[in-house]
C-alpha cells in the first residue's frame, strides 16, 4: 500500500510541476478563450492587411484582431485608430468597432470579428508579414 501511495504522489507532483510549462506555452496561450484586450490599455497597433491588426497592450502583449471586410484603406500609414467598446474598461471583442479616417474616403468604420492572443511561431515575427497583403 505504501508503494502505491508513493507512486501516486510522484505522479501528482510531476503533473503539478509540468502545469506551468504547459500554461505558458505560446500555442496554448494563443487558443485561450478568455483573452482580454482592454480598450484603455492599448499601446500600439500595426496593420497586417485590411482585415487584420496586431495590437499591443501596455504590458507588451500582442493580440491578433480580425476585422470584417469594411476596412477599405486600412494601412500602417493611418495616423490614428479608434477602438470603440461599450466601456473603456471593457475587453475588445466581437461586434466592437474600429474607426479611422482614410484620406480620400473619409471616416471609415469596421467591426471586430475576433480577438486572440498572438504568439508568432519559431520562424515568424509578427512584424515580418506587414505589407504582403495576406488575408484569411
Amino acid at each position: 500500500m505504501t508503494r502505491r501511495t508513493l507512486t501516486l504522489a510522484a505522479v501528482a507532483l510531476a503533473g503539478a510541476l509540468m502545469t506551468p510549462i504547459m500554461v505558458h506555452d505560446g500555442r496554448a496561450f494563443a487558443q485561450d478563450k478568455d483573452v482580454c484586450l482592454q480598450n484603455n490599455r492599448i499601446w500600439s497597433w500595426r496593420a497586417i492587411d485590411q482585415r487584420t491588426l496586431v495590437v499591443t497592450d501596455i504590458y507588451n502583449r500582442p493580440f491578433l484582431v480580425r476585422l470584417t471586410g469594411g476596412c477599405v484603406g486600412l494601412t500602417n500609414a493611418m495616423v490614428a485608430l479608434q477602438f470603440r467598446t461599450w466601456t473603456n474598461l471593457g475587453c475588445l471583442g466581437q461586434g466592437d468597432r474600429v474607426s479611422f479616417r482614410e484620406p480620400t474616403l473619409g471616416q471609415m468604420s469596421c467591426i471586430v470579428r475576433q480577438v486572440q492572443a498572438y504568439v508568432p511561431g519559431p520562424d515568424e515575427h509578427y512584424y515580418s508579414r506587414f505589407g504582403e497583403g495576406k488575408s484569411d
